[in-house]
């Protein structure tokens, strides 16, 4: 049920996504209360060659948005005994070499690993967004990589391998890819029901059309065949998210004292005591935001022609996200501006 009450924040959001032209890539927005006020809207096209308009219902690629999930599926399987945190990745994977021995499920969460981003290895081999890529080759470039990017436990660096490797180990654990794991646990009792991780593309359902614009102004379709898991590759609209924010205050999946879990943040001194440099304010694939004067989780993701926010005020159970279909989509800037209208609080960054 939308909230009509209070027209002036529907009609601040209006003039918001005023700017946005009808027959340009847009994005979906949404601002839900868990007592049932919500302020929704989209604006755009999801496809420009099929004049299909974008609506809340539209599923996009959440890229990064994704990582909160693959923790989450991580924490159900330490939940049954099936993992623990301070594991080494090379339980799960032991074809990455001695040298990633020390490094622990609970650093690949946080990001103090120190294994080198797959993704660098992939530009290294000259690998563009654009080819096919697979994870059995990036798990080859880092078996051949065999160099730490910094010693483990010593400073926070964000970083797609560890998510990528969490997937690994969610397989190995649950005998199910990461994919039907997600779908069984997670999705399909929050009733998410548009929403899945896509393994390979194109996809079987309607997703939305990731856009650049070319240096003759006009949008060409920008998609990326990886077909990575783990740190992205979740498929959702801005629906379901809020079907997924709320279980951050009921516990529906996984219990309170899990969901809880989901907001403890790394250590902050490595095993020699050291402080971790460049340390974030990082919990379980989510970053705590320090805003508002409110205590919230917060989430970015980009990928080819897609960006996506999501935040997640913990207090007033309020869920936002924002989905878009271009690759120069400032989803994190409109996110925080739906915030400030939404609880009539000026951001501070």
């Amino acid at each position: 049920m939308d909230h009509t009450r209070d027209q002036s924040k529907h009609l601040a959001l209006k003039e918001l996504f005023d700017q946005f032209l009808a027959n340009e890539p847009g994005c979906a927005y949404i601002a839900s209360f868990d007592d049932g006020a919500t302020y929704r809207g989209a604006v755009g096209l999801d496809s420009i060659e099929q004049i299909l308009p974008i609506t809340p219902k539209t599923i996009f690629n959440l890229a990064s948005v994704s990582k909160q999930f693959t923790a989450f599926a991580v924490l159900l399987l330490e939940q049954e005994g099936k993992v623990n945190l301070d594991d080494s990745i090379l339980k799960y994977v032991p074809t990455l070499g001695a040298y990633a021995e020390p490094v622990t499920l609970r650093h690949l969460i946080h990001h103090t690993g120190g294994l080198v981003d797959y993704m660098e290895l992939a530009e290294h081999a000259n690998m563009k967004e654009t080819d096919k890529l697979t994870p059995k080759q990036s798990l080859a470039h880092l078996e051949n990589h065999q160099m730490a990017t910094f010693p483990v436990g010593t400073r926070f660096e964000y970083s797609n391998t560890g998510y990528f490797l969490l997937s690994l180990v969610v397989e190995k654990a649950s005998g199910k890819n990461l994919r039907e794991f997600s779908r069984e646990r997670i999705f399909e009792p929050l009733l998410m029901n548009d929403t899945t991780i896509v393994e390979r593309y194109p996809t079987e359902f309607s997703v939305a059309r990731g856009y650049l614009k070319n240096s003759q102004g006009t949008f060409e379709i920008y998609e990326s065949p990886w077909e990575h898991m783990g740190d992205g590759a979740v498929h959702s609209n801005v629906e379901d998210l809020v079907k997924w924010g709320q279980n951050y205050t009921t516990g529906k999946v996984g219990g309170i004292d899990l969901v809880n879990r989901m907001t403890e943040l790394g250590p902050k001194t490595s095993p020699t005591g050291q402080m971790i440099l460049e340390n974030e304010e990082y919990a379980f694939g989510v970053f705590m935001g320090k805003d508002f004067d409110c205590k919230y989780l917060e989430h970015s993701g980009g990928w080819a022609g897609y960006r996506s926010y999501f935040m997640r005020f913990l207090e007033e159970g309020l869920t936002i996200a924002v989905l878009g279909n271009h690759e120069a989509f400032e989803a994190e800037e409109y996110a925080i501006k739906i915030a400030e209208i939404i609880l009539g609080k000026k951001a501070k960054k």
